[in-house]
């Protein structure tokens, strides 16, 4: 499986605003790579995972076999998003 490729940027900013009013929950957080947007760190596989959420109606489950973190990042990337390596 991949990434649904209707999920947008205006839906990342979803993802980021729930990301800040709820933190970022257990295991979930960011490893080696991560969004920088405005001065705040975003895990790149929550950001698409919620990101689905406001797309789809629905949480894409972050099974590696669903989804690996470099596809999350190319897709960011794809949408203008600074990825970086922490």
């Amino acid at each position: 499986m991949s990434i649904p490729n209707n999920i947008k940027r205006e839906h990342i900013f979803q993802a980021m605003l729930k990301i800040m009013k709820e933190g970022t929950p257990l295991k979930r957080g960011p490893r080696n790579w991560a969004v920088e947007y405005e001065g705040s760190i975003y895990p790149c596989k929550l950001l698409i995972s919620w990101g689905n959420f406001y797309a789809n109606g629905e949480e894409l489950d972050p099974n590696p076999s669903i989804f690996q973190t470099y596809m999350a990042q190319d897709y960011l990337t794809e949408l203008k998003f600074n990825v970086i390596q922490l």
